[in-house]
Parts: C-alpha cells; structure tokens; sequence
C-alpha cells in the first residue's frame, strides 16, 4: 500500500471518529423513533462516508465493517429488517471494532485483523436469523486480540520542516518532573546559604557582601519563578480533556440499560475540563461502577416508573464545573432511591456486633456503609452489579486522587453521587499546623471547618471529650495523643479544632496552631517511612523545612480506637422528639396556611385533600396528631374521626377538627375528637397552643 500522508491520515482518523459517534447517537434516535426517515438517511450517508474513504485509503478491515452495517440499515429502510435492542447492541459491537482499528492506524499505521466474526453477524441479522447477543459478546470477547500494535517509529521519509509536533511518552514527563523536584530541593539550599550569608553580613557590615547577597538574591528569586512556571507547563503536558472519559458513557448507558431491559437516556453536557492524565485513569474506573450502581439499583423497570407516575425513561446525569484547582462531579439518577432501612438491617446481619449503634445511625451516617467491601443490599446477583463489589473500589480510588464523595438521596425521587477532587494530583492543598512543637500538613480534603472552644464548652462522657456542633455531639482528639513522647506546651484560653470528616463520620482535631493554607509541590516519603501509615509524602514549607503530609484516614482511624463511650446511644436518649401531623382539608389554601404554621412550630407535617386520601396516608405512616377538616367532599370529617378509632394505633391520638360552624362539636366528641377549632376566630397562636397541649397530654 503507498505511504500516505500524514495529513490525510489525521484528517481521516479525525472525520471518521466524528462520523462514528454520529452513527452511535443516530442508532439510539432511530430505537426511540423508528419511522425517522431523515435519521435514516443521515446514518446511511456517514456509514457510506466511512465505507469510501476506508475503501480509497486501502484500510480494508474498516471498510467491510462499514459495509456490514450498512447493509444492515439498508435492510431496515427496505422493511425487510424491524430495530430491536439486539440490532442496536451489535451494531455498538461494530463500531467499538471500528474505533479499535482507527487506533491501530493511529498507532501502527494499519487496521489489519479479522473482522469476520462481526461481519458474519451482522449478515444473520439482516437475513432475519436469531441469536443470543450476549453470547455473541462473549465470543467477541474469547477472539480479541487480533490487532497489530508497534512501537512508534521514526517518520521515515518525511521532512523535518514538515513535522509540527511530536510525541513524548508520559514516562519521559514524570522523569522531567522528578528532575525539577531535585532542582528545588538545590533552590532551598540556596535561600539557606543566602540567609547564612545574610548573618555575616550583619555582623561585619561589610559592604561587598552586601552587594552580593543582593545580587544573589535577586537571581535566586528570578530562578524561582522560572522553575515554577516551567514546572507548571510540565504538568501541563499531562493534563487531558475529562470529554475523554465521559464521551463514551452515553453509549455505555444505552447498551447496559438495554441487557437490563431498562429505558434510560444520559444527560452529560459537554465540557472543557482538563484534568491530570493520572486523575483521569483513576476517574474512569470510578464513574464505570457509579453508572453501574445507578442502572442497576437506582433506575427502576418501565412498568415500576410507570406505576408510580414517572417518565417510563430514566435519566443518569453526569455534570461537572471547575471550582479554582478542584472539580465536583455530579453523577446523579432519578431512580427509587436509597432504602435507609434496608441498609440499616443489611448493616445489622453484616456487624452484628455494632447492632445498637446502626440502629440510631442516620440516615447520612448509614451511607459509609454502601462503601463498605462485599455489602450490597440487592438480594440477587447480576452480572452488572449487586455482586458486593463495586462501591468499595469507587472509595478507594477517590482515596487515590485526594477527593471525597458524599450521597445525597430522596425515596422516590432519585440519589446523586457528589465527587470533589483536585485537577491535578502534582500539587496538594492544605493546612500547616503545629502539634506537640512539630510542624504538619494536613490535606484540605477531609477538613470541614476550623472553630475554637474553651475547655468549659467540653462534655466529657467517660474520659472522652466531645463538642456539639450543628445539633451533633462530635469527638474531640488532641493530634498530640498519636505521639508517645508529648511535649510541654502553653495553655491556651480556647482549643483550635479542626473538624475532619472520613467515610461520613467527623472528628475534631485539637492542634496547638494552624499556620496557614498553602497549595505545594508533593514529594513521595523515603523508602524507610513507606511502611508507616499515618503520612502519605513531604512538602517543603517557606523556610525550606521537610514537613510530613499527614494521612488523615489512618489518624482519625487510630482516634476511633480511643472511644470509650457510645456517642450514637446519648444523641438517640437526648435528641429532640420531632412530632409528625397530618392535615387533612379539601381546600389547598387552607391546608397551605396550617402546614406552614405547623413546620414553623417545629412539627413534620404531611397533608392529605380529603378523608379517604387521609386514610390511605395513615395507613403507610404512624402520625402524632390529625388536624382534619369536618365538611370535605368522598369522605368527611366525622367518617374520617369514626374510622381512624376503629384502628388500633390510631385510637388514643389526637384529632383536632376545624369547621366554620360549632353545630356538630357533640356529634365529633361523641365520636372520639379531641379538640374542636372554630375557623371563625382562628388563630396562629389557638393551633399551637391546642396541638401542643394535646401532644403533651398524649405523652403522659
């Protein structure tokens, strides 16, 4: 075959990319719409594209592929071929094959393999014969291997004027950036032996010292602003667009929704982002099991939605912003949601041990658990998920790239993953602190927040010293106690406290002092510290001082060892009680008013239109109080009052009725009300006062 250019190779590899997305995205638009006959025709005219450019470059294997495909589609707008999620999942098979081979011609300058195995399919399905695509995949998968990848090689024949770039393996980059590592290590000599020089000067007052410390320093402040920048366009050669890891995923939920017998569309905007290529990697792994997890536990099958009056076709969301140095990444679906309770009793079986204290966990608290390794709360296996493997990596990972992951999540509504890392893993941000006279850095990642308390503000519960911080009791450490020699130091009329957060359980961190927020250069520890766990690397300080990055897991893991009283037992005994009410009123205004008085008097308030629909609630949730209307339409007052104390946990609560005329009160007494509230002279206060009341007596 004649060499071509490298011109035209990068213009065919770049247009056939973008006709091959185009053909995945037209595939899925024909499944939802298939009398499209403009669709149609434009997946024809970018496979034809593929086919004949393939066919005039000799790149033969990509050619038979397009052809193969487009025979399919051919047969589709002929009538003769129906699309089916079998039809769509090979034709992604295919072009993940094309993409492989417009690799390889990226790599190697070929696309030589065997694509027969694919082209024999695609022939069946356009005859109308049936198979099994899984197997299918898994016969794809047992043949790879058949593409031919070289090293690169020299670009013989080419002039050098001609060449406009170059390629530098990642290794060659990080030899580069461990060299300018050495180099500032030789800069802080440098300021050491100046400040040396700055000494001498000052006791001799020479003055041809003086002249040459100026000029050194002059020079050493110009070199260091050099290394930086060039450093920092060192690093930069590393950083890749996050659109590389997040273009595939649309496919990925298209096909995994399909083998789940699940409708699902992505919402991934584009973006610019550039990340760190050793973030990217880790990142890729990550949103791989958070999609999983989402198609699998979150999304529910076309007929649940249905049912509980959902869009039939759910949604997986991928969004992302830039924030400063730092990303947050949002994967979020709009699914069942997570089942606290369920987790709560998984978590039980699984640690018997820690019983009382799951069982007054909260619901934010319980979610450490979805990270925990081989816990899962599906009670079957799929090949996708629920193998009790998956979220532990998605931790693990986060661990890796220095970022945190929380869950928010709403019953009925949906759950979303919040991921916050940094752009680039070759500089860390943090705190600098002093404990027991030694200097640390501690990584912004864990920290919440910084606060001071006098020693008074401390509840000590057995030997431990806890704060109450936002209605939670938090433990409280000295960073000192991790050490076996402790230093003397000053009191102080207040602690500085960092609060800091792991596998969503927060600490406090008592430190003498905290210095200040600096963003540096990450050194990895001496062979000889490898083993110890409670630091992760070294950064230098302004004075040019080693200081160790502390490992804040591992500390706060040591810490928890040290707790002698259950913090989750005294918050259950001395939380405050939230009542729960339930109003019941045809009329929205009405209902609207009392609920905001209510919620505003501290109280949980659900409402209902009418008797039956009240009925319906009481039965699904245990309320402490009914607030009902006495004229409504289905189901009045009086019939709601006469059946709710014919069951037997709704015989002793309190139903308060409200009605514009006094007529009937004897009639409701009779019938079991509580209170009876003239809408005539209502107000505020009146409703408080009779919903308190009541709530008290029924406590007694």
């Amino acid at each position: 075959m004649p060499r071509i250019s490298e011109d035209i190779t990068e213009s065919f590899l770049s247009e056939s990319e973008e006709l091959l997305e185009s053909v995945r995205k037209s595939v899925l638009a024909l499944k939802k719409d298939k009398d499209d006959a403009g669709i149609l025709s434009e997946l024809l005219r970018n496979l034809h594209t593929v086919k004949g450019n393939s066919r005039m470059l000799g790149y033969s294997s990509i050619e038979r592929l397009a052809n193969a495909v487009e025979d399919i589609f051919k047969g589709v707008k002929d009538g003769q071929v129906k699309i089916s999620d079998r039809l769509v999942r090979l034709v992604f098979l295919v072009s993940d094959k094309i993409a492989s081979c417009l690799s390889s011609i990226e790599k190697s300058g070929t696309d030589e393999t065997d694509v027969s195995l694919y082209v024999t399919y695609c022939d069946k399905i356009g005859a109308g014969e049936l198979f099994d695509i899984d197997e299918v995949e898994k016969e794809i998968q047992r043949s790879q291997g058949g593409l031919i990848f070289e090293d690169d090689g020299d670009d013989d024949g080419q002039s050098v004027s001609d060449i406009q770039s170059i390629r530098i393996k990642l290794k060659k980059i990080n030899e580069i950036i461990s060299s300018f590592d050495d180099m500032l290590i030789r800069e802080f000599r440098l300021k050491h032996q100046l400040d040396s020089l700055r000494e001498i000067e000052e006791k001799t007052g020479n003055h041809e010292i003086a002249r040459l410390r100026k000029q050194l320093e002059t020079d050493i402040g110009s070199l260091e602003t050099t290394i930086f920048s060039v450093q920092q366009q060192v690093f930069d050669l590393r950083m890749l667009p996050i659109s590389r890891v997040l273009g595939s995923f649309e496919n990925t939920i298209a096909i995994e929704s399909m083998q789940l017998s699940k409708n699902v569309r992505a919402d991934i905007p584009e973006t610019d982002i550039l990340l760190d290529k050793v973030v990217l990697e880790q990142l890729s792994d990550i949103l791989v099991h958070l999609v999983r997890n989402c198609l699998d536990h979150g999304i529910e099958l076309p007929e649940e939605r249905a049912a509980a009056g959902k869009d039939e076709q759910g949604v997986i969301s991928i969004h992302c912003k830039a924030d400063s140095k730092f990303v947050e990444l949002t994967v979020a679906d709009d699914g069942k949601g997570l089942n606290y309770e369920k987790i709560r009793s998984k978590a039980m079986e699984k640690f018997p041990e820690r019983t009382d204290e799951i069982r007054n966990m909260g619901d934010k608290e319980l979610t450490q658990f979805l990270f925990m390794s081989g816990f899962s709360t599906k009670d079957k296996v799929s090949d996708l998920s629920g193998r009790g493997v998956g979220l532990d990596v998605v931790w693990t990972n986060i661990e890796k790239i220095k970022g945190r992951i929380s869950i928010e999540s709403e019953r009925g509504k949906g759950t979303s993953f919040i991921l916050r890392f940094p752009l680039s893993l070759a500089t860390m941000q943090g705190l600098f602190v002093t404990s027991n006279h030694d200097k640390f850095l501690i990584p912004s990642q864990h920290l919440v927040d910084i606060i001071y308390r006098k020693k008074s503000e401390y509840i000590n519960l057995q030997n431990q010293n806890y704060i109450r911080l936002d209605s939670s009791l938090i433990p409280v450490y000295s960073l000192s106690s991790l050490f076996k020699e402790q230093k003397s130091v000053q009191n102080a009329d207040a602690d500085t406290i960092l609060i800091a957060e792991f596998m969503e359980q927060q600490v406090g961190i008592i430190v003498e002092n905290v210095q200040r927020y600096a963003s540096l250069v990450v050194k990895p520890l001496p062979q000889a510290f490898k083993n110890f766990k409670i630091l992760q690397g070294i950064v230098f300080d302004e004075h040019y001082d080693i200081v160790p990055i502390l490992y804040v897991p591992e500390i706060i893991t040591k810490f928890k060892k040290l707790r002698g009283y259950d913090i989750k037992k005294y918050e259950a005994n001395t939380k405050k009680r939230i009542y729960r009410i339930l109003v019941v009123d045809d009329s929205d205004t009405t209902r609207q008013i009392e609920k905001t008085i209510l919620t505003n008097g501290g109280y949980s308030v659900d409402c209902a239109v009418d008797g039956i629909n009240a009925i319906e609630r009481v039965k699904s949730k245990q309320y402490d109080l009914v607030l009902s209307d006495k004229d409504m339409p289905r189901m009045n007052g009086l019939v709601l009052l006469e059946n709710l104390r014919l069951m037997e946990n709704y015989r002793t609560v309190p139903v308060v009725i409200m009605s514009s005329d006094d007529s009937s009160m004897k009639e409701f007494e009779e019938a079991g009300a509580s209170a009876f509230i003239s809408k005539g002279n209502f107000n505020r206060g009146k409703l408080l006062d009779s919903v308190k009341s009541l709530l008290e007596g029924a406590e007694k």
